[in-house]
């Protein structure tokens, strides 16, 4: 192993270190988490899938971590589990996040609820 990758390695431990601790399952809880950081914290929600071009990920279970990101920093980053592969997949290579996993998980009103927030800056 290169010096390189044992570094990335590293770091991605620590950026990985307390999500299977803390993570909640994405499913039942990622809605909720993106509807309070843009209504309520006036944030954008983003979503982490990797480090390094590695996936955070414990055996089969794949990670995320949502970061709200500007807002009034009211709603703290999150970590999920048991994230789809195909949702993991669209967020890492796409940039509709939040919208993405409004529409299939949340439903017309919630994602209109979300998308006419006002973002703080």
């Amino acid at each position: 192993m290169s010096s390189e990758s044992q570094h990335y390695g590293e770091v991605q431990g620590i950026l990985f270190k307390d999500a299977e601790a803390t993570a909640i399952d994405f499913k039942q809880n990622v809605v909720d988490w993106i509807v309070r950081c843009r209504a309520e914290g006036g944030g954008i929600p983003t979503f982490r899938t990797g480090f390094a071009q590695k996936p955070f990920k414990s055996g089969n279970t794949l990670f995320v971590m949502g970061v709200c990101w500007m807002g009034s920093d009211i709603v703290q980053s999150q970590w999920f589990t048991n994230v789809p592969k195909e949702d993991h997949q669209h967020m890492h290579e796409n940039h509709d996040d939040y919208t993405y996993i409004l529409k299939k998980y949340g439903g017309k009103n919630v994602l209109a609820r979300a998308i006419q927030a006002p973002v703080v800056v």
